[in-house]
């Protein structure tokens, strides 16, 4: 099982990788590969997956955790470069337009289209063995969002676009679902715009949950990040920039 940051903030020093607001990751599990997320620029994301010798073709399946610009938006950087249609497993409603950047909401142009195999899709969903969306969570906060979990030796392994209501509702979705714990965490939890107490308590989250392997990037912003590390050390909380591994 390997998961790889395609799409982040950040990106690693002396490569041709582009860190642009957005997310996205790449999962695999048993020779398929699973993209997560789209990023907000299709030019971007389509760069650093030929950087990074990702085929666009190779991709099986592409999840969208939310009809929101930064996970959604850069879904054609997939489609465009594609001589079949792909399976996309996406918010219901979302992609009914064009879209464009002047756009509220994620669409997908008429020559794109074609390779979109738009999926809808509430409950828990086996995109392909091993590799699992969750239902749509409440955070609460006005937000509802997907998340990706992989099944893995060690335990699964969550990745999340935004987070918005933290860690939380995701592992214990996660533990009810598989009876294991997560064994590791990749992605966001919104701590952006967040104070202290907020990061302290989806440390206590992470601790309570028994995750071992905490990767965050995206929306836990700089700051975020760091009031995670001051809980749980700095050793126990990595970054997750594009070109980044995680494997299990």
């Amino acid at each position: 099982m390997k998961v790889t940051c395609v799409y982040d903030e950040g990106a690693k020093e002396n490569t041709s990788l582009i860190g642009a607001r957005g997310t996205a990751m790449l999962a695999e599990a048993g020779g398929r590969r699973v993209l997560f997320d789209t990023g907000l620029r299709a030019r971007y994301l389509a760069h650093n997956l030929d950087c990074l010798g990702v085929d666009v073709q190779s991709i099986d399946a592409v999840v969208v955790s939310q009809d929101r610009p930064d996970n959604a938006r850069g879904l054609e950087g997939v489609l465009k470069g594609r001589a079949s249609p792909v399976a996309v497993y996406a918010p219901p409603g979302s992609y009914s337009g064009k879209g464009g950047l002047a756009s509220r909401s994620s669409g997908i142009s008429d020559s794109a289209r074609p390779m979109a195999d738009l999926v809808f899709e509430e409950g828990w969903v086996e995109v392909l063995p091993g590799i699992h969306r969750t239902p749509f969570l409440e955070s609460g906060k006005g937000y509802r969002e997907s998340f990706l979990v992989l099944e893995g030796p060690k335990g699964p392994a969550v990745l999340s676009g935004f987070g918005s209501g933290g860690p939380e509702a995701v592992l214990v979705e996660t533990e009810a679902r598989f009876k294991r714990k997560a064994h590791a965490f990749l992605g966001s939890v919104a701590l952006e715009k967040a104070k202290k107490p907020v990061a302290e308590a989806y440390a206590d989250s992470f601790m309570a949950h028994g995750v071992v392997d905490i990767r965050l990037n995206h929306s836990t912003g700089r700051n975020g990040i760091t009031n995670v590390r001051v809980k749980l050390g700095l050793s126990a909380v990595k970054d997750f920039y594009v070109g980044d591994v995680y494997e299990a």
